[in-house]
């Protein structure tokens, strides 16, 4: 078992970002300087029209002659602005904030910035404009001030896709045309809802239970997820259930979804050996049973998690196998942890995995990978996913749809374990 630490680590990009030319703003700013420039009637016509007609959405994409790849363009437009910032989810580099600043169309109020990305490509974003105020990443070296500001940036007015942060502050979203469809995501009007209570469960701890519409002729399954405050709040993972339901992709289900508790004691339970896989299956577990009409069977316990929370969902999932007959575990932290002694220490044949991890992750890409095949050598059922996206609700809120897809259908008996 490595240290706990408080703030992950914060390389650099093993390779900068696919900065790129927008063929549609290279004619733009032609253009204006042949009118004699901006501020010449001509010149603003010319950026008027631009923002009725292509800047009228954003982020602007353009096809390239490789149909497997599209040129995104971010858009601001601010006359006021000294800078912008355009903060996209693992296409920012934190520790070179200058490359991601967007170009500017002299003397317009259109700023810009261009990435060559793959047709599958999703996630977050928004815009951090500077005027006289000294932003705090050009001073000091405070990862964790800096991504606190960054996370406190303006969704784009131009673009309708949004998700919210784990501080709830709104982002844009860039879905590009093969990204992963996302189908269960949204609130749906005319599908029959389950119901949601809150409870002060054992220890006092704060959580909620998502019971399924309709009441099932047995004992339903049941997920226990952690981060629960963001999964009823800023996510939402009972319209998600309730959407799965109702297309009968999933089997009926509780979910028991326990609150973190906030950022400090989430580091201290999660960012360490604690004990919170012991409460999850010891105390949580009995206690959900006693109150709801939830299955005995160990095939109908998942555990779900996501970053610290995956790689606690993984190693309570090794350390109690004959309980936990699935876990869902997206871009989970290995960099804390390898699991390499859970894992050997475990008998794990029967267990179903669902493993999902960005490929613009550069830091956890690599080990969720490994660790994957390490489950299935050692005899799990393993579904594996690698998605065109980073560390983001973006694209988490859609896999955990397809994890409880594949760890719950329809189709499967219960198991008997």
């Amino acid at each position: 078992m490595t240290q706990a630490r408080r703030i992950p680590p914060k390389p650099p990009r093993p390779r900068p970002a696919p900065l790129a030319s927008s063929p549609i703003i290279t004619a733009l700013e032609n253009n204006v300087a042949r009118a004699g420039g901006a501020g010449k009637p001509r010149g603003a016509a010319l950026v008027q029209n631009f923002w009725a007609t292509n800047g009228a959405n954003s982020p602007l994409v353009e096809e390239l002659p490789n149909r497997d790849e599209r040129l995104v363009t971010f858009l601001w437009q601010d006359a006021d602005a000294e800078r912008v910032l355009v903060f996209v989810n693992r296409l920012t580099d934190e520790r070179n904030l200058a490359a991601s600043y967007a170009r500017r169309v002299p003397g317009t109020d259109l700023w810009h910035l261009t990435y060559r990305m793959a047709a599958d490509w999703r996630a977050s974003y928004s815009f951090l404009p500077q005027y006289d105020v000294r932003p705090p990443w050009l001073d000091g070296d405070d990862q964790a001030e800096i991504r606190a500001a960054l996370d406190r940036g303006l969704a784009d007015p131009r673009n309708a896709e949004t998700c919210r942060n784990r501080r709830g502050t709104v982002m844009s979203v860039v879905s590009l045309p093969a990204a992963p469809a996302q189908h269960q995501v949204a609130y749906r009007t005319g599908v029959v809802r389950g119901t949601v209570t809150e409870h002060s469960g054992p220890g006092e701890r704060r959580l909620w239970v998502y019971s399924p519409p309709q009441a099932a002729a047995e004992p339903t399954p049941v997920v226990l997820v952690l981060d629960g405050e963001v999964w009823t709040s800023s996510q939402d993972l009972p319209a998600t259930m309730d959407n799965l339901i109702a297309d009968r992709l999933v089997r009926p289900a509780h979910l028991v979804m326990l609150d973190s508790g906030g950022t400090t004691a989430r580091w201290g339970e999660m960012g360490g050996p604690g004990e919170i896989g012991h409460y999850l299956i010891r105390r949580l577990l009995p206690w959900a049973r006693r109150h709801y009409p939830i299955s005995p069977r160990r095939g109908d316990v998942v555990v779900a998690g996501l970053s610290l929370g995956g790689l606690v969902a993984l190693r309570t999932a090794l350390e109690n196998s004959f309980q936990v007959g699935g876990v869902l575990s997206q871009s989970a932290s290995l960099w804390q942890d390898d699991l390499t002694a859970a894992l050997a220490a475990s008998d794990i044949r029967g267990l179903r995995a669902y493993l999902e991890v960005g490929s613009q992750e550069w830091l956890l890409a690599q080990p969720n990978r490994q660790f994957a095949e390490r489950l299935a050598r050692a005899g799990a059922e393993v579904q594996f996913v690698e998605y065109n996206g980073g560390h983001d609700y973006a694209c988490w809120r859609g896999g955990v749809a397809d994890g409880l897809r594949y760890l719950l259908p329809v189709s499967r008996q219960p198991g008997t374990g």
